[in-house]
Parts: structure tokens; sequence; C-alpha cells
């Protein structure tokens, strides 16, 4: 585990919020004057992605180019570092606005009209934005919700159709309890010789992080290794759990609840 500089506790109050289409259209309308964009409807391809308060910015400049405006004109009112999984082909992350967190993907323009396109949505957190996070084409279908880069053809992962997902059925009020993860869990994650990579690691280690005492700050590098198993392996005898260093649903789901117990530093051990 790697550590920088993070913001735990904010970000899982902040993902808890439930910002609505206007602050969709307040971080969009925000993006496009920084960058001398154009809001404008999104590709076709989009139709059947995301919510139906997405918005969509076109902007000059190669995606790495419009990430790096970003970053200096959003500054603090991103969620920590932009990801990628198709090799930075696109990048993602999320917008602070005044109704809690935005979904952001910037990807090259699938219609070819600008350099790049901005897309923004609901977080999955948010009532009706389930689908944001899968919100965008890919070009790889892989089981993770999150819009992916599309030329003509990921919500990351790139791909020249846009992954149609279904917008699941309004949920019947029930009492389950709340997760503070901002992931969802589609794999379990162990210490395997080619090392595991991703956001929800990287999601792993920061809520561990947290729970440690005394916390020293910082945040994950994204790459499960012994030191990420020795701190699961603390975590899971803190709360009652099989010890077995791995992350699997039971964990992630007892990691990312309220009752989570904290646990001290001096009982992480490396074998």
């Amino acid at each position: 585990m790697k550590f920088a500089l993070p913001l735990a506790a904010l970000l899982a109050s902040a993902a808890l919020a439930a910002p609505t289409a206007k602050d969709v259209n307040r971080a969009a309308t925000r993006a496009a004057g920084a960058l001398d964009g154009v809001l404008r409807t999104c590709p076709v391809s989009f139709a059947r992605v995301g919510t139906a308060d997405k918005q969509c910015v076109g902007a000059s400049g190669s995606a790495e180019a419009v990430r790096g405006k970003l970053s200096a004109a959003l500054e603090g009112d991103l969620y920590g570092v932009w990801r990628s999984r198709d090799s930075q082909r696109s990048v993602y992350n999320w917008v602070r606005t005044a109704g809690g967190y935005v979904y952001l993907r910037v990807q090259p323009d699938p219609e070819g009209r600008a350099g790049s396109l901005l897309y923004f949505d609901l977080p999955p957190e948010s009532e009706g934005g389930a689908a944001a996070t899968q919100a965008a084409p890919r070009v790889t279908v892989k089981p993770t919700p999150t819009p992916a880069a599309t030329t003509p053809a990921p919500r990351p992962n790139p791909a020249p159709q846009p992954t149609q997902t279904p917008r699941p059925a309004p949920a019947a009020a029930t009492t389950a309890p709340r997760s503070l993860a901002p992931v969802p869990f589609t794999r379990t994650l162990r210490l395997q010789a080619q090392r595991m990579n991703g956001a929800d690691v990287r999601a792993a280690q920061d809520r561990l992080i947290a729970l440690t005492r005394p916390s020293g700050g910082g945040r994950g590098d994204g790459w499960y290794g012994p030191v990420t198993a020795a701190t699961v392996r603390a975590f899971q005898s803190a709360n009652g759990l099989p010890v077995t260093g791995t992350v699997d649903r039971a964990t992630w789901t007892r990691l990312f609840s309220e009752q989570a117990r904290t646990f001290p530093a001096s009982s992480i051990k490396l074998p």
C-alpha cells in the first residue's frame, strides 16, 4: 500500500450525497467555461446509457490535454486522482457540486466534432443515477459500472458500441444498510503472482487506511500487494471475519459498512 494525500473521510460522506440534474448541468457548464468548450447534445450512441440528466461538452485537444486543464481549473473539487481502464484512452473522475459529486468522463469525441467529449451524469448513489457509472460506450465489454470511451464504435474500456445497460427498476423501500463504497463489488481481491490493480483495490486500501488506528493518512496505490493483504487480515480479525487476507463479498460489505470496526496499526503483521 503506498501513501499519498487522500480525502478519505470527505469522500466517504460526499459520495452519499444526492446531486440532481441541476448539479449535472452546473458541472458541465463550469467545465465548458474553463475549456472554452461547447455544451452540446450527447452522441446518438449515448441514447440508452446513463440517465436522462446526462450532459455533454465538446472541447478541443486530446483527452489527456483536457484532463490536465480540468485538473487545474477544478482543483480541490475533483474526487481524488483521475482513473482509466483503457490505457488512458479515456479518463474519469467525479466533480463536487453543491448537491454532491457528479460523474465526469473525458474521452475522444466519437462523432469527430471536437477533439474530446466530456460526459457528465448522476453518480450511482443518486436517485435515478444507478446507470451513470456505466454511462458510456465501451470498447471491451467488462462487468464494471463506469461510462467508457467510445470511438465510433468504455465506462472505462474502449468499444465502438455503447454498453446498453438496462435502467434498474426502482428499488422497493428496504432497511438495507447503506454502503460507503465509492465503487461496487465486482470481484474477489487477493494476493497473487500477477498483482491485481484497479479502482476497487484503491477503494479498499483507502477504507483500510481510514480504519487503522492511529490513522496516518494517505491513499492506496491501487495494487493488491503483501501489505494490503496483511492489513485486510488485521481488519478481518478485528471484525469477526475469517482471517484470509482476501477481500470477498462479505469482507467488502463489512469494510464499507458504518459498523466497520477500527483496528490498531500494530496488528498488521507481514508474513
